[in-house]
């Protein structure tokens, strides 16, 4: 991933906030749901449980995520796609990213094995980005 776009997003994203995302309804609508967000070198982590968003990224793994802060105009906006996965590698970055949000103790309390039933990890791939404010960079 993009170093730049890395920073960008550690700058104003913490790994317990929340983002919004948005993937592409049958229909072709946008469909935007607030989630936490993770980040590693693989790309951007979401813990995915709705079922409308997983058979939205089955049918077009398009989508978009909106990263901002409260009361502040600095934002990062990422277009990608999502891959869905429910392997052990998933299932431990999954693990991480809900360590590193809210701690241990907390991982153990809603510890789940990822099924395309149930909870999902998408990798979202970045295939561009804008970064506004921070210091107005796209690619």
């Amino acid at each position: 991933m993009n170093k730049e776009l890395i920073n960008a997003i550690r700058t104003i994203h913490s790994p317990n906030g929340w983002v919004h995302l948005s993937t592409i309804g049958l229909n072709g609508e946008p469909h935007v749901t607030p989630m936490m967000m993770g980040i590693n070198d693989q790309g951007l982590l979401f813990s995915l449980t709705g079922k409308q968003k997983k058979r939205n990224l089955e049918r077009d793994p398009r989508a978009c995520v909106a990263i901002s802060q409260t009361d502040v105009m600095d934002h990062v906006i990422v277009w990608g796609t999502i891959e869905l996965r429910h392997d052990d590698l998933a299932q431990q970055i999954w693990n991480e990213m809900i360590q590193n949000a809210f701690g241990k103790e907390y991982l153990g309390q809603i510890a789940r094995e990822l099924s395309i039933e149930q909870t999902s990890l998408g990798i979202m791939t970045p295939t561009r980005h804008r970064i506004y404010g921070l210091n107005d960079q796209e690619d």
